[in-house]
């Protein structure tokens, strides 16, 4: 899958911005070929659904101390969906919100990156077309970060 990913999009740097279109690259392949690239980050991911492929990714890039924190924001109709998954993935992420959102975002930073990934794929198996865009742009994931304060504090939190 990374070869895919070689093959569309070319290595970060500052102000990277790259877009990709098709049904080869996975998100949690991104965000794994991404952190190769960045190291230790905190993640924050704004989801309408997830599912445990995904939780399991992110638990084995915990694993490999490429993920510091990670904070997941989810609309209140995944519950329903996810409700079997949530006890495993509330062991994996920092924290988790329920909020009313559609979005599809994932935010990457540490003290040399602030990236952003933007896309039509849920956090979850994508078996269609899917297309996003992934920048290093310090504005941008500025802009993002704001909102996604404001939706936090309009959100429930997760707790077990």
């Amino acid at each position: 899958m990374s070869n895919n990913i070689d093959n569309q999009l070319k290595p970060l740097s500052p102000d990277y911005v790259g877009a990709y279109l098709g049904t080869g690259i996975q998100l949690y392949n991104l965000l794994e070929w991404t952190l190769k690239q960045t190291g230790r980050v905190d993640i924050t991911v704004l989801t309408f659904s997830i599912s445990e492929e995904f939780i399991r990714k992110v638990w084995q890039l915990k694993e490999k101390g490429l993920i510091q924190n990670i904070t997941v924001i989810l609309d209140f109709k995944a519950i329903q969906k996810t409700h079997n998954i949530m006890r495993f993935a509330g062991n994996v992420f920092t924290e988790m919100y329920y909020a009313k959102t559609h979005a599809k975002l994932v935010l990457i930073e540490n003290e040399l990156h602030n990236i952003s990934i933007v896309g039509s794929q849920n956090f979850t198996r994508g078996n269609r077309e899917e297309n996003g865009i992934i920048m290093n742009d310090p504005s941008v994931f500025v802009t993002y970060k704001t909102e996604i304060e404001r939706i936090k504090n309009q959100s429930v939190k997760y707790g077990i």
